[in-house]
């Protein structure tokens, strides 16, 4: 099923207010369980876009643009996390893909307890490459960890230097350069590095396994 995202205000053109947890869509989850599809979930969106708007701010140029930190009256990331958990408790059946790392590639060790946690979860690492760019040692392991839980995405449109960028992420050891099409951070991108074994996986198999299951 195709993406439907709840950055904290509940989810995109649900009136009145929905989250993953409502009860109203536990037909809709039981349904796509029945039919035997995944679902993608956009869960919250970095934490950044939650702070101020200042000089504390590691994201400023990027936060600005999707800011959340002038809604008072919406769910906070570890909020909308919270939503999603019970989702997956009450939907054991359903396949939720939880994209763009689920939003924690601040705290990875926070999704890999999520995806111990729920055998039925899995994430795509859509448009976050940059974040865990800068942190590309720990990354590395996380994803070698994690490998047939992970899966590629882009959600950047289809312009081939915006594929070869994210390549250059996954599939490099390389050093301190930038892509400004995958990101508008201001700081230095690495490689991470991922062995031909997990890039396998990553860019096809699991996939595939979801689709057959």
């Amino acid at each position: 099923m195709g993406e439907i995202s709840d950055k904290g205000g509940g989810l995109r053109g649900a009136t009145p207010v929905m989250h993953f947890d409502d009860p109203r869509m536990d037909p809709v989850l039981e349904k796509i369980a029945d039919l035997r599809l995944p679902i993608n979930v956009h869960v919250g969106d970095p934490r950044w876009m939650y702070e101020p708007m200042d000089a504390t701010n590691d994201l400023l140029f990027e936060a600005l643009y999707f800011r959340l930190d002038n809604k008072p009256d919406i769910l906070n990331l570890e909020q909308v996390v919270g939503t999603l958990e019970r989702a997956l408790q009450k939907h054991p059946r359903t396949t939720f893909i939880a994209c763009h790392f689920m939003n924690q590639t601040f705290d990875l060790d926070r999704l890999g307890k999520m995806l111990d946690r729920y055998p039925n979860l899995y994430s795509d690492v859509s448009q976050r490459e940059a974040y865990v760019a800068a942190i590309p040692r720990f990354a590395k392991q996380f994803m070698e960890k994690y490998a047939d839980r992970l899966m590629y995405g882009t959600d950047q449109g289809y312009s081939l230097s915006m594929y070869r960028n994210t390549f250059h992420i996954w599939e490099t050891l390389d050093e301190h350069f930038y892509a400004w099409d995958v990101s508008n951070t201001r700081w230095p991108l690495s490689g991470v590095g991922l062995s031909d074994a997990t890039l396998k996986k990553f860019y096809r198999d699991n996939a595939l396994r979801i689709l057959k299951k």
